[in-house]
């Protein structure tokens, strides 16, 4: 009986260690192909980022060559101002000669005088003197309210050419502010953008990769060695199983069933080691991952920031569950550690030994905090970024709230220059009729009263004069508004690019919430597997 129960004693060891071996074997192959699989994440994430470096490189070199247009167009402008004045104050008093409305118009819309011409079957049987005496009292009115617009006219020009004075004082100073603020932001952003390409990411890629590779090489090592201390214990166990059962079967079989609740535990134990360490290497995988997303897209920084936060908060809680698990497994520990100096005095070694195990674990612990401590610091950095990303989009938003004020104005302008054109377009038209009534009558009497064609002739002269400066109006008008068009088209081309960018912002947002709920999931389900 003795000698069978020694030989399945002997079976049952060698099976464990057999099983031992091949689970240290597994987890090795498993290790190595996670490790490979994580250098090539990281070789694809350093061609990434010197792909982004060098799109950054290029954004700069065009922020430059903008800046160099900039300060060439301040020194023509300077350069060329003084010439330009007088041609500019000309064609100013020409446009505001041109927009004012004729003579015949503004007497006719403000009711002050009115053309008094009777019917032209009345015309036709009045003889030539009343005819005569007629058209000279009508040109004798006409005479004296074009004597009388004209000096308001004059009036009207000193003030306007005071007011263009005090205009063009001040324009080449507003010109000058708004080009040293272009000035001082194109400076801005490119010195960030030197700062940026002169980071040596690569570099710190690279070397964070050996030290990985390093890393974990000893983890191998450790690993390797532990089995070998494993494998001397078990020797170790066998020679003092042998030599107990040679003395009292009690005993070898209180201390079989001690040994089997010493070999849970240490199973328990190693188990909460490897789970430790899956999350080790879990964190500093999601980590490397955090960093090279924050390097691609900076532009994002307050959800990156949430992010940080959130994984923080459920960082400690994980520590906090698992000090929890620890203390109880050392109260169990202890328990166990007074029964097994009551049977045994061989289990206060072993005791010890997971002791020191345990001390392992909490030096790990130590420096997963740490690591903690260290997010902490890159978070707050990460927001220092981020307040001042939301300064530069407060002062982009102040630019499109004035973007949207001239926007404004401008509609007002075209509604007001609409609808002068279309008044101006039916005193034209009215105009176009009385000066063609106008030869049409005055046709048979030309040949009897040449003295008064001369009048006449002259008065269609003028009203003909009037018709050209209506059309060279209308002309303008109409440049004017193709260009405020143009201006509006120019405008709205900048507000799109902006629109997408706020599009992406939320695409990556939501992408970013699917990937958190999707890590507390796999966590959830690793912590109700333990």
């Amino acid at each position: 009986m003795e000698a069978a129960e020694s030989l399945e004693y002997e079976l049952q060891k060698e099976v464990s260690n057999i099983m031992i071996q091949n689970y240290i074997t597994s987890l090795h192959r498993e290790f190595e192909m996670k490790l490979w699989e994580n250098q090539n994440c990281i070789s694809s994430l350093n061609k990434n980022w010197k792909e982004k470096l060098s799109q950054i490189a290029a954004l700069r070199d065009e922020l430059s060559a903008i800046f160099s247009v900039v300060s060439a167009s301040e020194s023509g402008v300077l350069s060329s101002h003084g010439s330009i004045d007088k041609p500019e104050e000309l064609n100013f008093l020409k446009i505001k000669d041109d927009n004012e409305p004729p003579i015949t118009e503004k007497t006719a819309d403000s009711g002050e005088f009115v053309l008094d011409i009777p019917d032209f079957s009345l015309l036709k049987r009045m003889p030539s003197e009343e005819v005569t005496n007629f058209l000279k009292s009508e040109w004798l009115k006409l005479r004296r309210q074009h004597e009388s617009e004209l000096h308001e006219k004059t009036e009207e020009l000193f003030r306007l050419k005071r007011e263009f004075a005090r205009d063009r004082a001040l324009l080449p100073l507003k010109k000058e502010r708004e080009l040293e603020i272009i000035k001082s932001k194109l400076l801005q952003t490119i010195s960030k953008l030197d700062e940026i390409t002169s980071r040596e990411d690569n570099s710190y890629c690279d070397y964070y990769d050996d030290c990985e590779i390093g890393r974990s090489k000893e983890r191998i090592r450790y690993l390797l060695h532990e089995k070998e201390h494993l494998q001397g214990l078990l020797a170790d166990k066998r020679t003092e199983a042998k030599n107990l059962s040679s003395q009292l079967l009690d005993a070898q079989r209180k201390m079989a069933q001690h040994s089997r609740s010493e070999l849970k535990l240490v199973n328990r134990v190693e188990k909460l080691s490897r789970e430790l360490e899956d999350l080790k290497i879990e964190s500093h995988f999601k980590d490397l991952l955090e960093m090279s997303i924050l390097r691609e897209v900076f532009g994002n920084y307050e959800n990156q920031i949430d992010d940080g936060n959130q994984e923080e908060t459920f960082l400690r809680h994980l520590l906090i569950e698992k000090e929890e698990q620890l203390s109880i497994m050392y109260e169990d520990r202890q328990k166990l550690k007074y029964e097994n100096n009551q049977l045994v005095a061989i289990a206060g070694s072993t005791l010890m030994q997971h002791q020191e195990q345990v001390d392992l674990v909490n030096g790990e612990l130590t420096i997963f905090r740490e690591k903690v401590c260290e997010q902490e610091l890159l978070i707050l950095e990460s927001k220092s970024e981020s307040n001042s990303m939301k300064s530069c989009l407060y002062e982009a938003l102040q630019q499109i709230n004035v973007c949207k004020q001239e926007i404004h104005g401008l509609t007002e302008n075209l509604t007001s220059m609409s609808i002068a054109l279309e008044e101006a377009k039916e005193q034209n038209a009215s105009l176009g009729a009385t000066i063609w009534e106008l030869k049409r009558t005055s046709a048979p009497s030309i040949n009897n009263h040449r003295g008064q064609a001369g009048h006449l002739e002259f008065a269609l002269v003028s009203m003909e004069k009037l018709s050209k400066a209506y059309s060279d109006f209308e002309s303008r008008l109409t440049q004017s508004m193709k260009r405020n068009e143009a201006r509006l088209s120019n405008i709205i081309c900048q507000f799109n690019p902006l629109a997408q960018q706020v599009a992406v912002l939320k695409k990556k947002e939501f992408w970013y919430k699917q990937i958190l709920e999707i890590k507390c999931s796999n966590l959830q389900k690793a912590e109700a597997e333990v």
